[in-house]
């Protein structure tokens, strides 16, 4: 069985988030991150919640890590998206580092956005 907090600092990295980072997302004080990183307290199960949300997997992925017999799979919902994520992923890996650079700078500018706003949604 995987350990909780091993598998909350693999996703979190993954993802290329800090702890603060994280905390921010969802709403709480860094030090909690680093609480259930280090296994000195778990989450309440709403946190659970928010943080297979916002790490984008289920809550099965999150507590008890990948099912290695199925990928983790998320549906792109708009069509034009879909298809141009399908003609990225026959491109080489340098181009499609620039593209990946380039959505997570769009990403960032609205996280950015929201924290400045106050109107980061919530999960």
């Amino acid at each position: 069985m995987v350990d909780f907090r091993q598998n909350l600092v693999k996703l979190r990295k993954e993802r290329q988030l800090t702890q603060m980072q994280l905390a921010d997302l969802l709403d709480v004080q860094p030090r909690l991150i680093s609480r259930w990183e280090t296994g000195e307290s778990k989450p309440q199960f709403d946190h659970v919640v928010q943080l297979a949300d916002v790490l984008e997997v289920t809550l099965d992925q999150l507590i008890r890590g990948h099912n290695h017999d199925q990928p983790a799979r998320f549906d792109i919902r708009n069509k034009r998206l879909e298809e141009l994520c399908r003609r990225i992923d026959e491109l080489g890996a340098e181009d499609q580092d620039v593209v990946c650079h380039l959505m997570d700078s769009v990403i960032r500018k609205e996280q950015v956005k929201a924290i400045a706003d106050g109107t980061l949604p919530r999960r």
